[in-house]
């Protein structure tokens, strides 16, 4: 198998304004200028437990997942996704968070859902850096998976 550079895989941002009306098409924007890094920060609840119908040794069982994405890189104001996530530093409710995200994966599948702008940093570090950009999108519930219809091109 082939492996792939994680700039194949997309991710992209929307306004949100309800959990039941998705973004039309046009309203997606590409997370990507000056962005170096995005990373998957997951986190999974999990028990040790031990039942009669085992062994008497404990099994590892999952209580539930949230998936959380940290993005870094260069702030540019100018940038329509900056712009709305940097929007959203100084909001304080969590409705006022919420932004739709889009990942667009290597082999075509698509991952949709709400999720909330978290630790936003926009601007600030060394005199002589450029300024900064991070945070995290942490979906609110479980996102939406599309498989992919045609195999993406190489």
């Amino acid at each position: 198998m082939a492996r792939k550079k994680n700039a194949l895989r997309k991710h992209e941002i929307a306004p949100w304004t309800s959990d039941d009306v998705k973004p039309a098409e046009d309203a997606w924007l590409p997370l990507a200028h000056f962005i170096e890094t995005i990373e998957d920060d997951s986190d999974e609840d999990t028990d040790d437990q031990g039942f009669y119908d085992g062994d008497g040794n404990t099994e590892t069982v999952l209580n539930g997942r949230s998936e959380k994405w940290n993005f870094s890189g260069t702030y540019d104001p100018d940038d329509k996704a900056q712009q709305l996530i940097a929007g959203m530093r100084r909001i304080t409710t969590d409705d006022g968070r919420k932004l739709w995200h889009r990942i667009t994966e290597s082999n075509g599948d698509m991952v949709t859902g709400v999720a909330k702008a978290m630790e936003i940093k926009a601007g600030g570090g060394d005199a002589t850096e450029y300024e900064a950009f991070e945070g995290h999108l942490d979906y609110t519930k479980t996102p939406t998976i599309t498989k992919a219809t045609t195999p993406p091109e190489s």
